[in-house]
């Protein structure tokens, strides 16, 4: 066990099955991908991966299905540095959740189809298990186990009110799907809320200023509220009203833009849990989402971190 703290990810991974095409097909058409691969997909599983690229300590943590998608999965993230032993292995009857994408050649944008038939989330008895001593951050991706989610930030919390200076946790909550059954129960729980432009949509929200303003009284006091609203860039609200906005780093070419907003949230807890500004931390969360748009996968991304995260910010 490393001595380093660690950034913890809870949450999906799946199989990304993708095919880039000249431009999004019609029903019933037959067409020639331009190129078609695997790669290791899920909200939680690829902001784990922008970390790790980021020189993070971090850990992903969730469930997998045994079988031919589980060496592969593992081995992708043993190549990102990802660690991975407290992964929950499930047997017969679970298969391995998959995304197919199309992504349009012509736009960069992405279409998914994803499969889950049968695999459990990780359970509040698995969370249990963990030593939270050697993390400095935990991350919930919103999936349809919120009330586990849920007892989990609280057993975080319980751990916070003895733990003694700098071995306490900061935490973070990923709201992306809308109308997920009882996401409010996790937002009033955590340090840190992201909230997805589709999720403010929902609840009637129009700009991102309106939606990080609009949340706040479902968040704790002294919690923060992130929103990355796409082309227009992103906003944040502390509990006390302070709003942040940063515009959009757009690529020359926008390649492809799966993933970005998993990048965004990594890039932004990068930066808080560095100790950065909420300002620093979406400005750096925009910069690194757009250049993710102008690349083909989340792997690339390598090569804009070669010259130091500091030169970024």
């Amino acid at each position: 066990m490393s001595s380093r703290k660690r950034v913890l990810c809870i949450g999906l991974v799946c199989v990304d099955m993708i095919s880039v095409v000249p431009e999004f097909p019609e029903e019933d058409s037959d067409h020639q991908v331009k190129d078609y691969y695997w790669q290791r997909g899920g909200n939680a599983s690829n902001t784990a991966s922008v970390l790790a690229l980021m020189g993070v300590a971090a850990e992903f943590y969730g469930t997998i299905a045994k079988g031919h998608e589980l060496h592969f999965l593992q081995n992708d993230m043993e190549e990102f540095g990802i660690l991975s032993e407290n992964c929950v292995t499930y047997g017969k009857g679970h298969s391995t959740p998959v995304s197919i994408v199309i992504v349009s050649g012509k736009t960069g944008s992405r279409t998914i189809l994803h499969s889950n038939k049968s695999l459990p989330e990780i359970r509040v008895d698995d969370f249990q298990k963990l030593d939270l001593k050697h993390y400095s951050w935990i991350h919930f991706e919103g999936r349809q186990n919120c009330e586990a989610i849920q007892q989990m930030l609280l057993c975080i919390e319980e751990y916070n009110k003895t733990a003694s200076k700098g071995d306490t946790v900061l935490t973070s909550v990923e709201a992306e799907k809308p109308r997920r059954p009882k996401t409010d129960l996790i937002l009033n729980h955590s340090d840190y809320v992201f909230i997805s432009k589709e999720f403010a949509r929902d609840r009637n929200f129009d700009t991102k200023e309106s939606a990080v303003k609009g949340m706040l009284p479902y968040i704790r006091p002294g919690a923060t509220v992130i929103c990355a609203w796409g082309e227009d860039g992103a906003a944040a609200s502390t509990g006390d009203g302070e709003l942040f906005v940063s515009h959009t780093f757009p690529p020359v070419l926008v390649v492809d833009t799966l993933g970005a907003g998993d990048t965004f949230n990594g890039s932004c807890i990068y930066a808080l849990n560095k100790g950065h500004s909420i300002q620093k931390a979406i400005t750096l969360g925009c910069k690194v989402a757009g250049a993710k748009c102008g690349l083909k996968c989340i792997k690339d991304l390598k090569t804009l971190f070669a010259g130091g995260i500091e030169n970024i910010l």
